[in-house]
């Protein structure tokens, strides 16, 4: 995520020997052993309801997009008319609402402090970028590197000069 201008350039920070990305590898791991200590079901299920308001912001920007820009050119397309994509949406959309429903009370409130740090982390990352608080960096990196290891490999040279 580093690589392509997500988070803060230091996360993609490599060992030299296996050049694996150890800043985010061991603030992953902290995230993780932090989580750890919660009861298993808490985590599934409030992985679950995360998933779950995932899920709906997905379906809710299917039908806004498919609404608002009815003509804009995809990769595919849904043959149906608003109406039954309505439809097509709203049965997982109940069982989605299930899932976060039977949720207890301290799922729902993890989900929400979750949530709520996400969208904080989000905030916060763009002032960072905007400022120059922290250095970030623009995606390029990863696209040159990958194709710097493809023409290391033997027989691979045609991906590289775009015919495959």
């Amino acid at each position: 995520m580093a690589d392509l201008g997500l988070l803060p350039s230091f996360f993609a920070v490599r060992a030299p020997k296996f050049e694996t990305p150890w800043v985010g590898i061991l603030f992953s791991c902290i995230i993780t052993l932090t989580i750890s200590f919660l009861p298993f079901e808490d985590i599934a299920a409030t992985a679950n309801i995360l998933y779950s308001l995932g899920m709906l912001l997905e379906f809710a920007t299917f039908l806004w997009l498919r609404v608002k820009y009815p003509d804009l050119i995809r990769p595919y397309r849904v043959p149906l008319g608003i109406p039954g994509l309505i439809v097509m949406c709203l049965f997982p959309s109940v069982l989605l609402g299930y899932v976060i429903a039977v949720a207890h009370r301290r799922v729902f409130a993890l989900s929400a402090v979750l949530t709520a740090a996400g969208i904080m982390v989000h905030y916060l990352m763009r002032y960072c970028r905007s400022s120059g608080l922290l250095k970030f960096t623009d995606g390029e990196g990863l696209e040159n590197q990958q194709l710097e290891q493809n023409s290391i490999i033997p027989g691979h040279e045609e991906e590289i000069n775009g015919v495959v």
